[in-house]
């Protein structure tokens, strides 16, 4: 469809936006186009509909659009950055033939008046030819809260219930949130088990998950003991399960198959990360797209480069994956270590000193929470006890979270109980400590 043809399509279903925008029906090439834009000029409404536009137009101008041209801009079109830059690109062309009729008329009379035209169209052809800048306007942000007041939003990504609610109802774009834990904790387990859930809640997610520790393979592995409940430790040799156990690993791969899920594992570097997610994350549909990190200490700016301040470059990584969530108006999950002095400590819950090698992974990240063991010896047990404690949340509020963990099958079952709020800090924040028997708490 032309550009011409583009900006009438919107204009007939959005027809107040002309008169929030600069517009000649000048700019226009087609003729009937243009003479659409002089009667919406002429005549901006209000109107009730596309349909009474139609009807008073074509009272004016009977000739201008064919039948198959109307029966085309019947379907509902809502694309107002298409309309905007289809505009934009009109304007440039129309501004562009000005300045060459421009610069014609010089050469052949090089006076003063025709200097002075071709440079006012030289000045106003390079303006059209910058860069729309992204800061938006007051109004633009009102034209957003008033259409938020009129009608639902769309909820953010769904994971697990109870993490859905410290998060104010789920994942949404701009949100880095980091997630610390020590070695053998679980992180890359609970990275699957939050892709699994948010798969389970809107099949139409695409997800990226670059895991720099395990492989692809083993994550898949993993996934399919989440779905089957099949201990991990059989996939060494899928040969020797029972039938009934093949048939249920069967069963998941189909359902697999079916998942907009990609499992990397040779991405190492921050450029290619971020080239992939840019990537994936503008040819998803809005609010469908997710990337999750196992895990940051692992990520290098350069394959090659020596690590003289590795702590600069953290900050570096960490600042470039914010300001892609803010880009791309995506969520980005990045999981991290923790330092070791926590094993030190008598209580190791942990706090926001732990997280490993620089405090930018705290400012830069919208919500910080830390998986741990609620005892010394849960790392040992066949179901553990695990709990997910809030300590930043940008996006809702502090709360501590528990869990249980069957390493065999890979899954994480939350522990939905009533919560009690304790004083932390200056704030209170809501734990869930009656879920844990008092006896294996030390």
């Amino acid at each position: 469809m032309p550009l011409d043809t583009k900006v009438v399509h919107y204009l007939l279903h959005h027809p107040a936006a002309i008169k929030t925008v600069t517009i000649d029906a000048e700019w226009f090439g087609v003729k009937s186009c243009r003479q659409f834009i002089q009667f919406m000029l002429a005549e901006p409404g209000p109107y009730r509909n596309w349909i009474e536009i139609q009807r008073r137009f074509k009272a004016a101008y009977p000739l201008a659009f064919e039948d198959y041209e109307w029966q085309a801009f019947e379907q509902p079109f809502d694309a107002e950055s298409i309309f905007t830059d289809s505009l934009q690109t009109l304007h440039f062309w129309y501004a562009q033939g000005n300045t060459q009729l421009a610069a014609q008329a010089y050469l052949a009379v090089p006076s003063a008046e025709n200097l002075a035209v071709l440079q006012a169209q030289s000045q106003l052809l390079t303006a059209l030819n910058q860069p729309r800048l992204p800061t938006r306007s007051l109004q633009e942000h009102g034209q957003d809260m008033l259409q938020a007041l009129a009608q639902p939003q769309a909820s953010g990504i769904h994971t697990f219930s109870n993490v859905d609610a410290v998060l104010n109802g789920g994942l949404r774009g701009g949100v880095l949130w980091t997630i610390g834990a020590r070695p053998g904790i679980g992180k890359s387990a609970f990275a699957v088990n939050l892709i699994q859930n948010a798969l389970r809640h809107d099949a139409d997610l695409a997800i990226d998950l670059f895991s720099l520790e395990m492989t692809a393979t083993d994550n898949y592995q993993r996934t399919v003991a989440y779905q089957t409940g099949v201990a991990v430790g059989k996939f060494a040799n899928p040969y020797q399960m029972s039938a009934a156990e093949k048939q249920q690993v069967q069963s998941a791969i189909g359902q697999l198959d079916q998942q907009q899920l990609q499992l990397h594992d040779k991405l190492l570097v921050l450029p290619q990360i971020i080239k992939v997610i840019r990537d994936h994350a503008q040819h998803a549909d809005s609010g469908k797209y997710v990337a999750v990190i196992d895990y940051l200490q692992i990520i290098s700016l350069d394959r090659v480069a020596a690590r003289h301040d590795r702590r600069q470059e953290i900050e570096t990584i960490t600042r470039e994956l914010k300001l892609l969530t803010n880009e791309l108006n995506i969520p980005i999950i990045l999981f991290s270590q923790l330092n070791r002095e926590l094993e030190k400590r008598v209580d190791r819950t942990p706090q926001l000193a732990d997280l490993r090698e620089s405090g930018s992974i705290e400012q830069d990240s919208n919500v910080v929470s830390f998986l741990y063991p609620v005892s010394t010896d849960e790392e040992l047990k066949a179901e553990r006890h695990l709990n997910l404690i809030f300590r930043k949340n940008r996006s809702g509020r502090l709360s501590e979270l528990a869990f249980t963990f069957q390493p065999s099958q890979m899954r994480f079952t939350p522990q939905l109980v009533a919560e009690n709020e304790v004083v932390v800090g200056a704030g209170h924040v809501a734990m869930q400590q009656d879920v844990i028997p008092p006896e294996i708490r030390h």
